[in-house]
């Protein structure tokens, strides 16, 4: 009987302990509305490329760095159709609730994500994008990257979209698989050559990107001062850069990746290429140099071609649907456009805008000056406005730094005559053709075809060029040809 009374005299000391214990314990958790947990990393990219359909399994940590317990209230996905799916702490539901972080600890948040690469593109994208929402006193968000495509991806170095630095030992970069090439990220090449053969496709992913560097538009190909770019396109066969993405809703969206830069010393040639959906589509920054061959551009957030104390030849090249100047020169430079046709969108800007200085303050009080020489032969200039051409001189008394040459071409002008402008436009225009808003130019603006229609004024208005007799179509250029990048077709 002892034995028994002893017993459950124990017992009950064990539970009375373990009750004062528990007690003592500090429950309490933290909810001020300072709360702030803390990420592993702001991004988890699977950055494995997918040649078949598989599953891939990531994590990324979760901190609670304060002396109290944390309560997340639920963690769940962004979007409810997600490639990605969620575990944390053996639940795998889509929303999960009340998840305790103990006092400086830390839980994981597990995420597969399952992929099928030969999916349509409207399925299975190039990067496949979500977020996992986690939701205390405030909600945070944690992005998920996958590349969705069997193709051939060119990521950035680090979870920070910093830029991916190339060099090729001065030797060449030839992107001649026939899978589609995604630059993810920012692509600085130098002491490389890249070659783009006929028919490659290139992709840019586009976003904005916050780092050591600063805050900047992501998507961006860069070329240093010994990188070179050959895109090496043909006709009926061309190389097109554009954003990757495909959605008929984002065909003509402007300003998805940042456009091409280059600030190379080299030789930089692009040959029937399309270049679609950027800020700016070619930049040729100073000392630099570019030629373009039977191009395209368009659907830009700011300029087509933009020049910057630069040396630029264009022929062939049909620009159109910026939201910005067409064609942007400043700084002065060395330019030469021929058979170009250039259409602008927007009522705020012009075709052209040409300048020989850069401001070296806010207003503009100080500047520096560069001497601009430009030439268009054969172009044709259209758009909304009564001015398709300005040109900025800082120094109208100087004669020796600001020359244009307008040959053969049309166009529209009206302020650009008054008498603190250019007035003597014309001594500097030959048999240039003024157009008027009745007057018929293309067969259809709205349905993006520049060809020319059968009553348009560009008709034999141009000038016999020995080297351009064949049009961006191939087609021969009549013995007086037309204006612009189309030969008129019977």
């Amino acid at each position: 009987m002892k034995t028994i009374y002893f017993s459950l005299l124990f017992l009950l000391l064990v539970i009375t302990m373990s009750l004062l214990t528990s007690g003592c314990r500090d429950d309490s958790f933290y909810t001020e509305n300072d709360l702030q947990l803390r990420y592993e990393m702001d991004t988890l990219r699977f950055d494995t490329v997918f040649t078949t359909v598989g599953t891939i399994t990531r994590s990324v940590k979760v901190y609670n760095d304060y002396d109290e317990r944390v309560n997340i209230e639920s963690i769940s996905m962004l979007n409810n159709q997600s490639k990605f799916r969620i575990n944390v702490q053996g639940f795998n539901d889509a929303v999960i609730n009340d998840i305790v972080i103990q006092p400086n600890d830390s839980i994981y948040i597990f995420v597969e994500a399952t992929i099928d690469p030969d999916a349509p593109l409207s399925i299975s994208p190039f990067v496949i994008e979500d977020g996992i929402l986690v939701k205390t006193i405030q909600t945070d968000t944690v992005h998920l990257e996958a590349f969705g495509q069997n193709a051939n991806y060119i990521p950035s170095n680090s979870s920070n979209n910093d830029f991916n630095f190339v060099s090729c030992d001065f030797g060449e970069w030839i992107w001649d698989d026939p899978k589609p090439y995604v630059i993810y990220g920012a692509l600085f090449i130098d002491s490389c050559s890249l070659v783009l053969p006929p028919g490659c496709r290139v992709y840019v992913h586009g976003g904005i990107a916050i780092n050591d560097i600063g805050v900047y538009n992501d998507g961006l190909l860069i070329f240093g001062p010994q990188g070179q770019l050959r895109s090496e396109g043909v006709l009926g066969n061309p190389v097109t850069i554009q954003s990757d993405r495909l959605e008929p809703a984002f065909q003509d969206d402007p300003g998805q990746w940042g456009g091409i830069l280059f600030a190379s010393q080299l030789e930089n040639t692009l040959d029937y290429t399309n270049i679609l959906h950027s800020i700016v589509g070619v930049r040729v920054d100073s000392a630099s140099n570019a030629t373009l061959n039977n191009c395209n551009i368009a659907y830009t957030s700011a300029n087509g071609i933009l020049g910057v104390h630069s040396t630029i030849t264009a022929n062939n090249c049909l620009i159109h649907s910026s939201l910005s100047h067409g064609i942007n020169l400043v700084y002065g430079g060395d330019y030469t456009f021929q058979h170009c046709t250039v259409y602008n969108a927007s009522s705020q800007t012009h075709a052209v805008n040409a300048n020989n200085y850069r401001c070296l303050d806010p207003l503009c009080f100080e500047a520096a000056k560069n001497t601009m020489n430009t030439t268009f032969r054969n172009c044709l200039f259209s758009g909304f406005n009564s001015d398709e051409i300005w040109l900025d001189d800082i120094d109208p008394s100087d004669n020796n730094d600001f020359f244009y040459f307008f040959d053969h071409c049309g166009l529209r002008i009206d302020e650009l005559l008054d008498p603190a402008l250019f007035p003597n436009f014309f001594e500097n225009c030959s048999n240039c053709l003024e157009i008027e808003t009745t007057d018929s130019l293309f067969i259809s603006i709205d349905s993006i075809d520049f060809h020319l229609d059968t009553m348009s004024v560009a008709i034999d208005q141009g000038k016999f060029l020995p080297n351009l007799q064949l049009d961006q179509d191939g087609f021969v250029r009549d013995a007086i040809p037309d204006l612009g990048c189309y030969e008129f077709q019977q």
